[in-house]
């Protein structure tokens, strides 16, 4: 009788089970040694009336670094914002958790992330998703008011043009003197008033510059004819902001002049300077005006 034969078989089966198993978990391994983990939680952004879907990625191999060979998104359209998220080519280590945002316009249902990631070792792909419950719609009344935002303006724009005022004390006296064939322009400043220059550019070529400080009272006389013209630069430097206006003083001789040759004569008065005079000293006072209210910053405007 052979007592090791029954002894034998088993010791057969059980080497036979024991190949078997190293084959099936030899085959096994390599399938389960790589894998994608994908997750999405979604919430509603109502000011902007989106989803908004919070994605965590985790790509597990048994290698150190991956590189993602497929990422993609739906809707088409929308993005994630980890680039670490996308295919670039770049060596991302291994079992590190990556997140990233996505945002879905409101009217969407779902959204999804598919990723494929490659180890030396092997590859992995997998795909999550999320879906939505309802609409994520505006809120009305999260939307920042407007109203305060622009400021009201009525007393910035008056409804008539501005009126000068014709009482300020310290104004700039202008001087414009005319006879038969001279012209005289200048300005009588006050103590308390500012420095003034006057820049004089004549019809026949001339130039004059007349700097007349507070307290000073200076004039500037040309030979005019009939036809000639000046044109008068006002200027002046206040609070370190410079300004300056022009304006055209024409000559216009009076009718009662002796045109025998005499020539000379007084500075003519009444209704004969007038004539003459009247609408450049109208525009010389009120550019002194302008410049001494600037000084004085109390223009006042009446409806």
């Amino acid at each position: 009788m052979n007592l090791k034969s029954p002894l034998r078989r088993t010791a057969v089966l059980a080497a036979g089970a024991l190949i078997g198993l190293s084959g099936a978990f030899a085959l096994a391994g390599p399938a389960s040694a790589h894998h994608n983990i994908v997750k999405g939680e979604s919430s509603c952004d109502k000011v902007a009336g989106e989803w908004v879907v919070d994605w965590k990625v985790q790509a597990v191999g048994n290698a150190p670094t991956y590189k993602w060979t497929e990422v993609t998104l739906t809707p088409a359209g929308t993005t994630i914002s980890n680039p670490d998220l996308k295919v670039n080519g770049k060596d991302l280590d291994n079992n590190k958790p990556l997140t990233g945002e996505q945002r879905v316009p409101g009217s969407e249902s779902s959204s999804s992330l598919t990723v494929k990631a490659e180890w030396t070792t092997g590859k992995a792909s997998e795909t999550g998703t999320v879906t939505f419950e309802g609409k994520c719609e505006k809120t009305p009344s999260e939307e920042p008011s407007t109203p305060t935002e622009e400021p009201s303006t009525p007393t910035e724009e008056p409804s008539t043009p501005p009126v000068i005022p014709s009482d300020l004390p310290g104004e700039p006296e202008p001087i414009f003197e005319a006879d038969c064939d001279t012209m005289t322009i200048g300005l009588d400043n006050p103590a308390d008033g500012i420095e003034f220059t006057l820049k004089f550019k004549t019809s026949k070529g001339e130039t004059r510059t007349l700097v007349i400080k507070p307290g000073e009272k200076k004039t500037e006389t040309f030979s005019a004819t009939t036809g000639f013209k000046i044109d008068l630069t006002i200027s002046a430097t206040v609070d370190g902001k410079a300004f300056s206006e022009t304006i055209p003083v024409e000559y216009e001789q009076p009718e009662d002049c002796d045109n025998s040759g005499s020539g000379g004569g007084l500075p003519l008065t009444g209704a004969a300077a007038g004539s003459i005079a009247g609408g450049a000293g109208a525009l010389l006072a009120v550019g002194a005006g302008l410049f001494f209210m600037a000084r004085r910053r109390k223009v006042k405007f009446t409806a």
